[in-house]
């Protein structure tokens, strides 16, 4: 009698949370070799540094192109990932420094290639260039978001990023936070967020850098769970971050003298990425 009626609690457990529409499970990232997946990206905006008794440097970016992800080897749960540029157009303060956006062929200066690992549920494993450039786009796909077990409705989670660089600039980890929605016909909207308060030591040699400021990126992901693809993402990584490079004493300074070198740093980077036919 009583596993009788344990049987048809839980039962009527499951057909409550049938009909009310809770629903968990797990969403998974797929790539196919015989379907590469091309994006549109565009990344527009405004990047500033200025050191104490300095003017300030201001650069206003633009970057568009097409973006290639091509399944390389499956190994498990872990997909390696081709990730290669085309159609590139690179601009700062309006005058264009590389142009292929007529060109399907042309290999970019200026923009990684690069072969990415990629678990199942979306943890970028790592990120290998195989044709170095001053942007890397898998930063921008390693904010993806990395699905928990038992996702749902209103499910939060967080995830920490590793330093994302600029050239020439050391930087610090970033902290989104991620909600999910599911949406309809298998299209589920996943909000990114941050209102990180950054506050960071890092030691490079003999150079300590020490980070303050805020995180404030914001933006949505359209995730199509039937085919375990990325949609689309549409946002902004907006940063405001204080450095501050502690260096040794110079050979002619006291031992106990130590050298400060305030940078401040703003970084307001409009980013889209749309999925598009190949």
């Amino acid at each position: 009698m009583v596993t009788l009626k344990i049987q048809r609690n839980t039962l009527l457990l499951s057909l409550i949370l049938l009909t009310s529409g809770i629903c968990f499970g797990q969403v998974q990232y797929n790539f196919l070799p015989e379907k590469p997946l091309n994006y549109n990206f565009k990344i527009e905006g405004d990047i500033s540094y200025k050191y104490e008794g300095v003017s300030a440097q201001e650069f206003t970016v633009l970057s568009t192109g097409r973006m290639n992800l091509e399944l390389i080897e499956q190994t498990g749960a872990v997909f390696s990932v081709k990730m290669t540029p085309s159609r590139t157009l690179v601009k700062l303060n309006g005058m264009a420094i590389e142009d292929f956006s007529r060109s399907e062929t042309a290999v970019s200066q200026l923009i990684s290639t690069a072969i990415m690992e990629i678990r199942n549920n979306g943890e970028v494993l790592s990120v290998a260039e195989i044709s170095p450039g001053v942007l890397n786009l898998a930063q921008v796909l390693m904010m993806m978001p990395e699905f928990p077990d038992n996702v749902r409705s209103g499910k939060r989670w967080t995830k920490t990023m590793p330093a994302f660089s600029l050239p020439g600039v050391p930087m610090c980890s970033l902290k989104f936070t991620y909600l999910y929605n599911e949406g309809k016909e298998g299209v589920s909207r996943i909000s990114l967020l941050s209102n990180q308060p950054i506050k960071e030591r890092r030691r490079d040699g003999e150079v300590i850098a020490s980070f303050t400021g805020k995180n404030s990126s914001r933006g949505e992901f359209l995730f199509d769970e039937k085919q375990g693809e990325l949609k689309s993402f549409e946002g902004v990584i907006d940063l405001t971050l204080q450095i501050r490079f502690e260096m040794p004493p110079g050979p002619d300074q006291k031992p106990s003298t130590t050298q400060s070198l305030p940078l401040n740093i703003n970084i307001k980077l409009n980013v889209t990425l749309s999925q598009t036919a190949g």
